[in-house]
Parts: C-alpha cells; sequence; structure tokens
C-alpha cells in the first residue's frame, strides 16, 4: 500500500506588521494503529447551485478509524462560497478559492459531511481518505 502525504506551507509577508510568517507541516498519514498507507475512498469536482445541498460521504460506520477529508471551493468570484456542515449542523464556510483538510470520524449515520452553495453556482472538488475500504460483494 502506498504512503501518503499531506504537506501544508503558509506563508505571509505582512500578516503582522515586521514579523513574517512562515509555516511547514508535513505529515504522513497513518491508518489505525500506526500503519501507513490510507486509501483514497473517493474524490470528484462537481458543481452545485444556489441554495442547493450536496452530501460529500454518507457515514460508513467506520467507528475509531482514521479518516481525513479534503474540500476546495474553485468559485473565483469572491461572492460565492460554501457552507459545510455535519449532519445539519454548520460547521464552516468556504470562500471562493478556500479549502480544509480535516480528520473525520464517520461513525454513524449522523456523520455525513454537506456542503450548500451560496451566491451563486459553485464547481468545488473533494477527496475522502480513509484506513480501510472494503466493497461490499455481490450475492449470489
Amino acid at each position: 500500500m502506498a504512503t501518503t502525504t499531506a504537506t501544508v506551507s503558509i506563508t505571509s509577508s505582512d500578516l503582522i506588521n515586521g514579523m513574517p510568517l512562515s509555516l511547514n507541516a508535513t505529515s504522513t498519514l497513518m491508518q489505525t494503529g500506526l500503519t501507513t498507507g490510507l486509501e483514497l475512498m473517493e474524490m470528484g469536482n462537481h458543481e452545485i447551485a444556489t441554495g442547493t445541498e450536496f452530501s460529500l460521504a454518507e457515514a460508513l460506520g467506520t467507528a475509531n478509524d482514521a479518516n481525513w477529508i479534503y474540500i476546495c471551493n474553485k468559485a473565483t468570484d469572491d461572492t460565492y462560497y460554501m457552507d459545510w456542515g455535519i449532519n445539519e449542523t454548520m460547521m464552516g464556510r468556504l470562500q471562493a478559492g478556500d479549502w480544509m483538510w480535516i480528520p473525520w470520524n464517520m461513525s454513524d449515520a449522523a456523520a455525513e459531511i454537506e456542503v450548500e452553495a451560496q451566491g451563486g453556482t459553485i464547481q468545488f472538488e473533494y477527496a475522502i481518505f480513509k484506513s480501510n475500504w472494503t466493497l461490499p460483494t455481490a450475492s449470489s
């Protein structure tokens, strides 16, 4: 299984006057229990109209596993934003061009992540990584 590494770099020369900021963090993503190599479960590019909700992924019953989710608002109009939440509870807002990378425990039906477009039709991308991905077998 391939090693999955996440890297984030944040720099600013003028965030605080006279104090430049430079943050760099790299982490090898681990499965539950320190085994390297998360699997990509799902990814996509979608477009949603204002007021439309989209469920990125429904809970899959993987309590206490290592899961990560990436979402990026690809809008270029600064009046277009996306509200995001977990099971009808708004957790935050992604302005045009914003992205997020969060750990996610998708342990029950109340853990699904939803996004809703505001201001206009928005294109966004997402990717979900998790420890284990077991596909259901076809019944014979």
